[in-house]
This record gives structure tokens, C-alpha cells and sequence, in this order.
């Protein structure tokens, strides 16, 4: 339907009684009615797309003016029947006219068409859009599911034409088939930004600035309260869940708005009244693309819980750690926990020489920042951030809630008393510290510490000036965002390493890591299996001390030598160094492990071995007793 001409009444309001004079409505067959009210004055075409095959108009006049020169009522309009496979621009695919007509005809002599001008040739076809299936009920509420194999497309009812008014659509975005291992994300989005004008003015007429950018602008938030028509994205199935971006007005782009998890709902409120003329050209169509990606099930890359953004990493490794890759709504506070332990539970392995008063922690967390960079706000007129609003902090210590320091230069040596966690999935061993302490704040305008020549390849190990290293076996960060990210992103990449101290043995000479292993620290049963140490990270002498009538049996079950060619003293033949056994023939021996010119490049995981020791008593059973004397 086509309005070329239309006046019906005055048109005061976009909420409140907005059609004193009169109004009209259009109801679609089989849809329930929705009431919502057209009236006033417009001049310029506005054209309206059926839902079903049959619509019904319905005009009615209140109070016609008494000024003769002044009509109040006057409408022209014209239609026309579609059929639903020229339909494209709402249901994709190719249009019959431009599809390719091919008539047989015999060629009068062969013809070699290699593969490649085939492809050439071949036609490519649009495929069609999934715009979801209707909820039963409903004018325009839809449900969508595994969008990753559908060319799925969230539009407004009624669309490319006109949307109706008093009027709210559910889109419910679920994604049931996921990679195992996998952790689904929705996104939606439209790139195009002429595909979306939502009105978000009360102005029926254009402004200086607006004939400036041609009505093109997005608004957020409060300023889309004007008309009351937006569109609202939540992080869920539900308008429980957290809203990470409201929106209204059009030209250009719409931002990424990215679930942290399978599920999405996206809400299309509209006021109840409405009139056709418009501020600028008139352009109301509105669609989204959606899209679905994928991220490793057991990475910190989402929250798992939408009202706490907290993450928990422990365990003996290392990794990267980065922001969320979903969005997060403004006002957000993330929490990562980081903790050294060793998760990896009984293994047989027995830690020997472990002094029952010994406090200090087995683990230090490493941690150096690569990159923190927050983005100029998508749109300018959301107000600055104040100086350093979103700011990523770290607390040396463990910690529970954010602490309520506002001042950016909180003071180093101020510690925060924090409350020991009652969480199930925390694990505190040792005696953890009770306090946590700000040892740096990044921010837009200030970064006190990165190691940013780690992102190029083959580059050297991040310095002591350009990392941090925790006291204890925790530490934390914390990421607090002013703004949402969908309007405002925030990008970080950091390094992480949990650095194991212990060491078996005790203690021995003036070297940093040599160590000495005594039999009399031992049961009186020989440990079954035999006890395994491995090299730290240096280089190191290991004394051997049996009683006596003992002899110690060494096997090195492995050696570690960074790529380098090393050849054993057993067999000078061979590259590799297989196992090796080595049995003392007294109480005393020494195992030195050595190392030269390593670079900034090698650790541990390039040099280093395993071992395991036993002392093993002799019988000394003789048949026959002999004296020998002599000179």
C-alpha cells in the first residue's frame, strides 16, 4: 500500500492521546490486533508491506475542522499485489527476472569448456533468508535456532516498509548443535547501515545539524526515551537478563552485540501512536544479520554466570589471557582469579623433605600485559569518559569483591582487607595472603608496564620492567568498564605463567637450587615406587647420602637439552639420551646438571631432566670366612 498524499487530524503526541482528531489502523488477517493509531499530515510517499495475503484499513474521523480552507481529512493512496518470490529484499534469494533463462540449441561443432571458465560463467544465486519461525499467537515474536547453518535475518514486522505502531516483537536467538568442546556465542549486527531507520526524534521537520549528516545517527540508551521506539538486546532468553545494548535511529552501522552464551533476545518496542511524516527522507526498513561463533569451552574468553563477570584460573601452566570476547553492559566490574595450584590431584609422585613449618607459597603467579586499548566511543555523542574510566587493575593478593578505592593513584602499599572466599570454587591452600595490594592501573591515558614487543614474532622474553610477580600464589584482575562494550570495546592481551618453587630435597652448599637427598630421611621401608625429582630452573648439584651398608641406585629417566645436539657418556654413538642407570659403590655421590648459553628464549621446558633414586641395602652373605694378614 501506497500513501502518497495522507491527512488525517492533528497529531500531537507519540505516547499520550497522540490522535485527538482521528486515526487509523491496519490489521493483518490471521495476526491479532495491536491498536496501534496513524494520524496527522505527510506529504511524501510511505508505503507499507503486508505480513499476510489480506490487510483491512480502518479510518476513522473524530472531529472534522470547522475552517473550510483548512481540510483535516484527505488521503491518496494505491496498491498493488506482490508475489512472494519478487519478494527479495525481504526473503532473499534472486529475483525471477534476473534468474538465467537457458534454451537448449544444438551446437554445430564441439565445444571445449574447461572447469574454469564454467565457474566463470555460472550464475550465483542469493540464497534465501530464515527470518524465523512465527510464535503461535503473535503479531511478530519469532524464534530462530542454529543460525550457523541458516542464512537467519531479524527484521521488523512489515519490512522494507513502514512498521506498525503500539507494538513489541520478541526475537529469541538459541543455538542447539555445538563442536564439542565448544562454547556458542550469538552476534548480531547490521554493517549496512540504510537497512535501519528507527524513529528516535519527536521533530516532524529537519534541523540545520540534522540536513548537515541527512538524519543519519545512532542514538543509545536514554536518548531513544524521546519516541520511545528502540530496539534492546539482552544477554539471555529473557528480559531478566542483562541489557548490553539499546538503540534507535539509522544510516549507519550498528555495532556488535555479542551474547556470552547460546542464547540471545532481542526486543522491537514501538509507541502507540504514529505519523508518516518524517524528519528526513524517509527510509524506514530495518533487519539484522546474525551470526554465530564459537570458542574453546574451558577458556576465560566468556562469563559463565550473566551477573557476575568473574573468572577462575588455576592450575601449574601458563597461557594468554584476553578480554571477553562477548559483550559486556555498561557499569560492569570482571573479576579473574588467578591461583597457582596443583590441580592435577594424586599422580603418585611422592614430595619428599617437606618441612612441616614451612609458610611460604609453592607458586608465583608471572604476569606481564601485551596490550590494553580501549576505543573511541561508535558514537560521538555518548559523553567522555571521565579521566581513566575504564581501567584494568592488579592486585597482588586474592580477592572477592571489587575494593571501593576510587582514586586512580591509590597508593601501592595500601592493602585492602578482603574476606576469605566461601565460594566452593575457591581454593585456597597454605596460608594465602589476607590482603590484596594495587601494584598498577592501565588505563586510555596511562600504561605503567607492557611488554608490548612480545606480540612480534621470534621476539625476546618480556624483562622484570616490563612483567609483574606475585608474592604469594594469587593474584588478580580486574577489568571495570564505565561504558558498555558494544559502544565503546575494550581490548586486552596478557601473559600469565604460575612458577612452581618447590624443590625435593633439602637444601645443601651455596648454590640457589642444590639439593640433598639423605637415606635417614627416609622410612625405614625403601619408598615403592622409587622417588622422583626433577631439575629446577637453574644450575644445580644434587648430593646423594646413603647409611651405610646402602648404595644409591640413580635412573635418569629423561634429559631435556633445548634442541641441542647431546651425546651420553654411555653411548657416544647415538644423538638421543635414553634412559640411565647408575649404582654408587659408596654412601656418598653427587649428580651435577649444568647448562651454558641459554638465551631469553629457553626456560625450564628446554632444559632440564627426571629422575629417581633409591637406596638400597646390601646383604653381605659369605659361605666361607677368610682372614688375610700381610705386610
Amino acid at each position: 500500500v501506497l500513501f502518497d498524499s495522507f491527512t488525517l487530524g492533528r497529531f500531537t503526541s507519540f505516547t499520550e492521546d497522540g490522535c485527538p482528531d482521528g486515526y487509523m489502523q491496519i490489521q493483518e488477517a490471521s495476526r491479532p490486533q495491536v491498536g496501534g493509531s496513524w494520524c496527522g499530515t505527510s506529504w511524501g510517499p510511505s508505503i507499507y508491506y503486508s505480513e499476510t495475503k489480506s490487510i483491512t484499513l480502518i479510518i476513522r474521523l473524530l472531529h472534522l475542522s470547522k475552517d473550510q480552507n483548512n481540510y483535516n481529512f484527505d488521503f491518496r493512496m494505491a496498491y498493488k499485489v506482490l508475489r512472494r518470490d519478487f519478494a527479495t529484499v525481504r526473503y532473499g534469494g534472486t529475483p525471477p527476472s534476473e534468474r538465467p533463462y537457458f534454451k537448449m540449441k544444438p551446437l554445430p561443432y564441439p565445444v571445449n569448456i574447461s572447469r574454469e571458465d564454467a565457474n566463470v560463467a555460472r550464475p550465483t544465486k542469493t540464497p534465501d533468508y530464515y527470518l524465523g519461525d512465527l510464535i503461535s499467537g503473535t503479531y511478530c515474536s519469532r524464534i530462530f535456532s542454529d543460525c550457523d547453518r541458516k542464512n537467519c535475518r531479524l527484521q521488523s514486522p512489515n519490512f522494507p516498509g513502514v512498521y506498525p505502531r503500539n507494538l513489541t516483537c520478541y526475537y529469541a536467538v538459541r543455538q542447539h548443535e555445538v563442536p564439542q568442546g565448544k562454547h556458542a556465542l550469538i552476534v548480531v549486527k547490521q554493517p549496512n547501515g540504510q537497512l535501519v531507520s528507527i524513529r528516535s526524534q519527536k521533530a516532524l521537520y529537519s534541523t540545520e545539524q540534522e540536513r548537515g549528516n541527512n538524519g543519519r545517527e545512532l542514538k543509545f540508551w536514554q536518548q531513544c526515551d524521546e519516541v520511545q521506539d528502540y530496539v534492546t538486546v539482552y544477554d539471555g532468553y529473557t528480559t531478566r537478563d542483562p541489557v548490553i545494548l539499546r538503540f534507535c535511529g539509522g544510516g549507519v552501522a550498528v555495532p556488535e552485540a555479542i551474547s556470552s552464551g547460546p542464547e540471545l533476545l532481542v526486543e522491537f518496542t514501538t509507541s502507540p501512536f504514529g505519523t508518516f511524516l518524517q524528519p528526513a527522507t524517509a527510509q524506514s526498513l530495518h533487519g539484522f544479520q546474525l551470526e554465530v561463533r564459537f570458542v574453546d569451552m574451558q577458556s576465560p574468553t566468556y562469563a559463565k554466570n550473566k551477573r557476575a563477570c568473574e573468572f577462575w584460573i588455576r592450575g601449574t601452566g601458563r597461557g594468554v589471557l584476553e578480554h571477553p570476547q562477548h559483550s559486556l553492559p555498561p557499569n560492569t566490574t570482571c573479576l579473574y582469579h588467578m591461583q597457582g595450584i596443583d590441580t592435577s590431584g594424586p599422580s603418585g609422585r611422592n614430595i619428599i623433605y617437606r618441612r612441616p613449618s614451612f609458610s611460604a607459597p609453592r607458586f608465583r603467579v608471572w604476569f606481564s600485559v601485551l596490550k590494553f586499548y580501549v576505543t573511541n566511543a561508535l558514537n560521538p555523542n555518548l559523553p567522555e569518559d571521565e579521566y581513566c574510566g575504564s581501567h584494568l587493575n592488579i592486585w597482588d593478593g586474592p580477592m572477592r569483591i571489587s575494593p571501593g578505592c576510587s582514586d586512580i593513584f591509590c597508593d601501592k602499599e595500601r592493602s585492602v582487607q578482603m574476606s576469605r572466599a566461601t565460594s566452593p570454587q575457591s581454593v585456597i591452600v597454605g596460608r594465602p595472603p589476607t590482603n590484596a595490594t594495587l601494584v598498577a592501573r592501565f588505563c586510555r591515558e596511562r600504561a605503567p608496564r607492557t611488554c608490548e614487543h612480545a606480540l612480534l614474532r621470534r621476539s625476546r622474553a618480556c624483562a622484570k620492567t616490563e612483567s609483574f610477580l606475585s608474592k604469594g600464589d594469587s593474584l588478580t584482575l580486574e577489568l571495570k568498564l564505565t561504558q558498555g562494550t558494544a559502544l565503546k570495546p575494550v581490548f586486552f592481551k596478557t601473559l600469565y605463567e604460575f612458577v612452581d618453587l618447590h624443590q625435593d630435597g633439602e637444601p645443601w652448599g651455596r648454590g640457589p637450587c642444590s639439593r640433598r637427598f639423605s637415606s635417614r630421611s627416609f622410612p625405614e621401608a625403601p619408598p615403592d615406587p622409587p622417588v622422583n625429582f626433577s631439575s629446577p630452573r637453574d644450575v644445580c648439584t644434587y648430593r646423594f647420602e646413603a647409611k651405610p651398608g646402602e648404595v644409591i641406585r640413580l635412573r635418569v629417566n629423561g634429559v631435556r637439552s633445548g634442541g641441542r645436539l647431546c651425546r651420553s657418556v654411555h653411548s657416544a654413538h647415538s644423538p638421543d639420551v635414553g634412559d640411565y642407570e647408575f649404582t654408587s659403590t659408596s654412601t656418598v655421590a653427587e649428580l651435577k646438571f649444568d647448562v651454558v648459553n641459554m638465551t631469553a628464549t629457553d626456560d625450564f621446558r628446554s632444559f632440564g631432566f627426571e629422575a629417581s633414586v633409591e637406596f638400597v641395602r646390601l646383604d653381605w652373605n659369605c659361605k666361607d670366612s677368610h682372614h688375610i694378614t700381610g705386610a
